[in-house]
């Protein structure tokens, strides 16, 4: 996808979200990037589905290409939605499947609540559906996290943006985030330089504003109303969002898979890009296929 060219769709506060689209005939699906990060993270997966999909990515605000935050407090979760939103309308795309990564799942769970009329189907991947810090880690550790960042001042933030950028270059540091689960085995280094890379871009308030929104919010209620095709993927090893999350939330969703990967960590996209694609495809052919009429 970075050899397309960038695109532009305007949010609700002005700002410019920048956007991919592949283009062709194939199912139109949109890519919601999670937290801190951008679109490198779908590359292996989009150039797996080929022309099987119209393939669409787009940045949040303050990440990656698209500008920051002209108003920071406009970015709640039904905010991020309503980019969301926008992308598709700049791109032309009426109804498509909304496949996200961890606080993106959030954020096309909300699209559900606001939009399911634009919702073909939803593929979570290694995300929550509420208040992430509740689980980040363990239940005593997220929690108290997350009461060190909601006081931390946006200079500060873009201080600790810029912290970790820099601890990506650092000997050792790679190892120590396998052998603490942050990583997965099977993930190189040069896998994980544009995460670092992205990081020191991000912009602070933006960050940080989000990362508030995220624990304010839950779909739980809406898990129950959702009526069209979902493919949940968790990961086993995931410390993060927790793989149990994504159980439950296939449990709660009617008719939703769970796509279970034992070894996956929060990298799971980078770690084990052929089964997700492979499972992947198989949910996009269901998609085509009309259901056999009832006996």
């Amino acid at each position: 996808m970075s050899g397309l060219p960038l695109k532009w769709a305007i949010a609700g506060d002005g700002t410019s979200l920048a956007y991919r689209d592949s283009g062709g005939d194939g199912v139109p699906v949109v890519f919601t990037n999670g937290y801190a990060t951008s679109t490198y993270y779908w590359d292996a997966l989009v150039a797996a589905l080929g022309s099987e999909v119209r393939a669409i990515t787009w940045d949040l605000r303050g990440h990656g290409r698209s500008q920051p935050a002209r108003e920071p407090q406009s970015l709640t979760v039904a905010g991020c939605a309503d980019d969301l939103r926008r992308v598709m309308d700049a791109a032309g795309v009426e109804r498509a499947v909304q496949v996200a990564f961890s606080f993106g799942c959030q954020i096309v769970l909300e699209a559900w609540r606001l939009m399911p009329e634009r919702v073909m189907g939803l593929v979570p991947i290694l995300g929550p559906f509420e208040r992430p810090f509740d689980t980040l880690i363990s239940p005593k550790v997220g929690p108290q996290l997350f009461e060190v960042f909601r006081r931390v001042r946006p200079r500060w933030a873009g201080a600790m943006l810029k912290a970790g950028a820099w601890s990506g270059r650092m000997p050792g540091v790679h190892g120590l985030a396998q052998l603490t689960g942050v990583v997965g085995r099977g993930v190189g280094a040069r896998a994980m330089r544009p995460f670092y890379e992205t990081l020191g871009g991000i912009d602070a308030a933006s960050w940080h504003a989000l990362g508030v929104a995220a624990q304010a919010h839950s779909a739980r209620d809406l898990l129950d109303t959702i009526d069209v095709p979902t493919l949940v993927i968790a990961g086993g090893r995931d410390v993060f969002s927790p793989g149990e999350l994504g159980r439950e939330m296939a449990m709660l969703i009617p008719g939703a898979r769970l796509m279970w990967l034992e070894e996956a960590t929060h990298t799971g996209l980078l770690g084990h890009p052929e089964p997700i694609a492979a499972s992947m495809r198989t949910y996009v052919k269901g998609l085509a296929t009309p259901a056999a009429p009832a006996a």
